[in-house]
């Protein structure tokens, strides 16, 4: 018996993973992909299929493949696979080191907190797995920690590991654990004896640890003890996972989070210092780890012979499709042509710009959030919007937007492709990259159907997963709304459904408390626009099918 087998992982849905992802980037490297809509992928560690499955629902035609060693999580994903009804997911027990071949090759490789929770040995052969199991054009998906983050990790994960070396039961090891950091916290916030050579340091490193790790919403004790209190958790040096890599004939693509490995992130004049600081010999993605010191890598493999190019190909931007809802809308009256916009996305990342059909594209991409346009489709919507707001364009941009000028179109197609790029490579928050359109519904049909998996998970959990493998947290009439929407009712059967349920109608006429207003209550007779308001959130989080 494992110790997954004993305290099931349980795990969660991890958008980098998905195969629309991995492809997406290969492609901008110049490597050739299988189609992401009828892919065959494999993920090894899959647990219950809590990634797996909700990826056979985001990608109906594919197949997917799971195998675990613990007998007792394949188990309750075999449960869970039978009582949805997903026919395009299979969950295998089986010893990684024990791999035959007989489930056949594979487009995608996924192999999600494994590599630094193992063995050596365990190591090689899991690498050696991805090598036999990726057809020629295939990618693998590799997660582990890295130093030098995980050095100072690493002391507090020794610190826990010393205080329960003698307790054996799970759920005690781990609230022995947290005892400790809650311990050392206090005792260090505000102290006035310092024994530590490096006080505030320490203060910092055990109040960021334990508030940005064990405090988070979603860390429950399965997580934690697998995670951090597992016996083996071995991260390395990001040029030792690619000596490890290139010994199994696997080749370094890029990163699953692609701005990650990237220096556009940083400030230019520590970029600049950055390229100078590396040697010839060196690998920049090691000194970029030195300066944001990394604590956990998604990395992308291929097989040889393939070479992934050294630089991205922006004409690859032309296969794609593009998603984005950073905030920067133009103020009302502006004229686009003598405006700088800044776009910023919900982690802090900025694009400033002052080139109108950019400015206009990432306005419209909000707009439609999250749908996704091509390169053609924005720069034709752009141009639309920009013909219709100012009927007092410039004479040569008016030619452009109606075609009269296709020079000027190419440099617009041009510049509004490297603004993506560039907004892409400082964070996939301010715009997405994608091979694949999109198995959601942006709209609201007639009899709105919802993700299966995102009503299951919504009795198990507070946040559900949405069809790009991303989680959600809903409000409650949303997510009350989850169950019903099996695609068989319409808006006045919704009605109907919460009228004749106590507990969903004291739900829904509950009041609503703005986050900056008093409460409002609902009128009864506002029930129909409560609930197409709701539909609009699920759409609005890709949870419609």
């Amino acid at each position: 018996m494992t110790s997954y087998d004993r305290i099931p992982y349980g795990g969660w849905s991890y958008a980098f993973t998905h195969p629309d992802n991995l492809a997406t980037i290969a492609r901008l490297y110049g490597l050739p992909v299988a189609p992401v809509s009828s892919c065959r992928v494999l993920e090894i560690g899959c647990a219950a299929g809590y990634n797996l499955i909700p990826l056979a629902f985001s990608l109906p035609d594919a197949q997917m493949v799971g195998i675990d060693l613990s007998a007792r999580q394949i188990a309750e994903g075999r449960q869970i696979v039978d009582q949805l009804g997903v026919g395009n997911v299979e969950l295998h027990q089986m010893d990684l080191t024990e791999w035959d071949g007989s489930l056949g090759s594979f487009d995608f490789v996924i192999v999600h907190g494994i590599y630094s929770w193992v063995e050596p040995a365990v190591r090689d052969s899991l690498l050696a797995l991805c090598h036999s199991a990726l057809n020629p054009n295939g990618v693998a998906y590799v997660s582990y920690n890295t130093y030098p983050g995980w050095h100072m990790l690493e002391s507090m994960r020794r610190m826990m590991l010393y205080h329960i070396r003698e307790i054996e039961e799970p759920a005690a090891r781990a609230a022995a654990a947290k005892e400790l950091m809650g311990f050392l916290m206090n005792a260090t916030e505000n102290a006035s004896y310092r024994l530590s050579s490096f006080p505030a340091a320490y203060e910092h490193l055990l109040h960021g640890y334990v508030n940005g790790i064990l405090a988070m919403p979603d860390r429950t004790d399965a997580l934690f003890l697998h995670d951090e209190l597992e016996e083996v958790n071995d991260p390395c040096y990001f040029h030792e996972f690619l000596t490890h890599a290139a010994k199994h004939d696997l080749v370094y693509v890029a990163d699953a989070e692609l701005s990650t490995g990237m220096t556009d992130s940083l400030p230019e004049e520590v970029a600049r210092d950055l390229a100078e600081t590396v040697p010839a010999n060196g690998e920049t993605g090691q000194y970029l780890d030195f300066v944001v010191n990394r604590t956990f890598r998604r990395s992308l493999l291929c097989r040889q012979p393939l070479r992934p190019a050294k630089s991205i190909d922006p004409g690859v931007l032309d296969e794609l499709c593009f998603a984005a809802r950073a905030k920067g809308l133009l103020a009302p009256g502006t004229d686009p042509e003598a405006a700088s916009v800044e776009f910023v996305a919900g982690d802090g990342a900025k694009l400033t710009t002052d080139h109108p059909v950019t400015i206009v594209a990432f306005t419209h991409l909000k707009a439609v959030w999250p749908a996704r346009c091509t390169l053609a489709e924005l720069q034709n919507a752009a141009y639309s919007q920009l013909i219709e707001n100012n009927p007092h364009l410039r004479a040569d941009l008016y030619a452009a937007l109606t075609g009269a000028d296709p020079e000027r179109q190419a440099e617009d197609k041009r510049l509004l492709a490297e603004n993506l790029l560039k907004a892409y490579c400082t964070s996939g928050e301010l715009v997405s990259f994608h091979l694949h359109p999109g198995s959601f519904s942006t709209g609201i049909a007639p009899r709105p159907a919802a993700s299966p998996w995102a009503v299951w998970e919504a009795t198990q959990r507070e946040t559900v997963t949405d069809l790009r493998l991303r989680r959600v947290k809903l409000s409650p009439r949303p997510r009350s709304l989850l169950p019903l929407l099996d695609g068989s009712h319409t808006l006045d059967d919704l009605v109907g459904l919460i009228e004749g349920d106590e507990e969903l109608k004291e739900l829904w006429s509950a009041p609503i408390v703005p986050a900056d207003g008093p409460s409002v209550q609902i009128a009864v007779g506002d029930l129909r626009g409560q609930i197409a308001l709701a539909l609009e959130e699920l759409a609005g989080s890709a949870l419609l099918s």
